[in-house]
């Protein structure tokens, strides 16, 4: 067995306790059936989402390279 230490904000882990010992689980429980579900699936088991992008204005010329950049990699990947 190897140990996991891990530092949380204390209101964090308070809410989290609570919420766990309602639901009959404690922390460390917790911790191994995360662990476990994401060696399960080979994921994390729930969605990860950034936020909205923003636009980001660009001049002309960078604009070309990026649809240069753009250009090769669709090429690249209809030769597969």
């Amino acid at each position: 067995m190897k140990t996991l230490q891990i530092r949380l904000p204390q209101e964090l882990r308070e809410e989290a306790d609570s919420v766990l010992g309602a639901i009959g689980l404690d922390m460390p429980t917790a911790v191994r059936l995360y662990l476990t579900k994401i060696v399960q699936t080979r994921s994390i088991p729930f969605a990860l989402e950034a936020g909205p992008l923003e636009a980001i204005s660009v001049d002309d010329e960078t604009q070309a390279r990026m649809d240069a950049v753009a250009t090769v990699w669709s090429a690249s990947k209809r030769v597969k």
